[in-house]
C-alpha cells in the first residue's frame, strides 16, 4: 500500500474539501489525490473535487446538485476555443488553395483534450504554459505532417496562433464585461 499523498485538506482519512461539498464525509483516494494535485486549481473545488463529492453523494443516495454537475463539465469558452477557431478559419482558407491537407481536420488531431485544458487554464495559465502548448500542439501537428519538422518558422507560427487566441478570448471577455 502506497504511503498518502500529503495534504493538508486530508483529515482522518476524508477529504475535507470533498466532503464540504458533498455534505458528506468523502474518504480519501489516492488516484483522486494524485489527479488533484495535477489541476490548474490543486487542492481546492476543481472537477475532481466534485467528481468525488459527486460520487459519494449517488453512493447514499442523494442527487448531485447543479453545481457539482457543472463542477466536473469542461468550460465550452475559452483559450482553447478561440485557438480551434482560429485553426479552423486557417484550414477553410488553405483548403480553397489547395492546402487544407497541411492541417489536420479537427475529427482526426485528437486536440479536444488540449482545447479543454487550455480553456480550463485561462489567460495567464495558457501564457505560463505557452512553450508547452506550443510543442504539444506542434508535436501532434508533426504526426499528422512529418514534413512539418523541416519548417523552420513552424514552432513560430504556433507561438503566433496562441498569442493571437489569447486576445481574442481577452477581447470578447472585455466586450461581454
Amino acid at each position: 500500500m502506497s504511503e498518502p499523498i500529503a495534504c493538508l485538506h486530508n483529515v482522518d482519512g476524508y477529504c475535507q474539501i470533498s466532503s464540504q461539498l458533498a455534505q458528506v464525509p468523502v474518504p480519501i483516494a489516492q488516484d483522486a489525490c494524485a489527479a488533484c494535485i495535477l489541476q490548474s486549481n490543486p487542492r481546492t473545488k476543481n472537477s475532481v473535487t466534485c467528481s468525488k463529492a459527486i460520487q459519494y453523494r449517488t453512493l447514499v443516495g442523494m442527487l448531485p446538485t447543479d453545481e457539482l454537475l457543472e463542477c466536473v463539465k469542461p468550460p465550452s469558452r475559452g483559450v482553447g476555443a478561440e485557438l480551434e477557431s482560429l485553426i479552423e478559419q486557417t484550414r477553410s482558407f488553405l483548403q480553397r488553395v489547395w492546402l487544407g491537407w497541411l492541417i489536420p481536420p479537427r475529427v482526426q488531431c485528437g486536440c479536444s483534450a488540449t482545447r479543454s485544458s487550455m480553456n480550463q487554464q485561462g489567460v495567464l495559465g495558457c501564457l505560463r504554459n505557452r512553450d508547452k502548448l506550443a510543442d504539444e500542439i506542434l508535436d501532434r501537428w508533426r504526426k499528422h505532417v512529418p514534413i512539418i519538422r523541416f519548417v523552420p518558422l513552424s514552432r513560430f507560427l504556433v507561438g503566433i496562433f496562441l498569442i493571437q487566441a489569447i486576445r481574442r478570448f481577452q477581447n470578447k471577455e472585455t466586450a461581454n464585461g
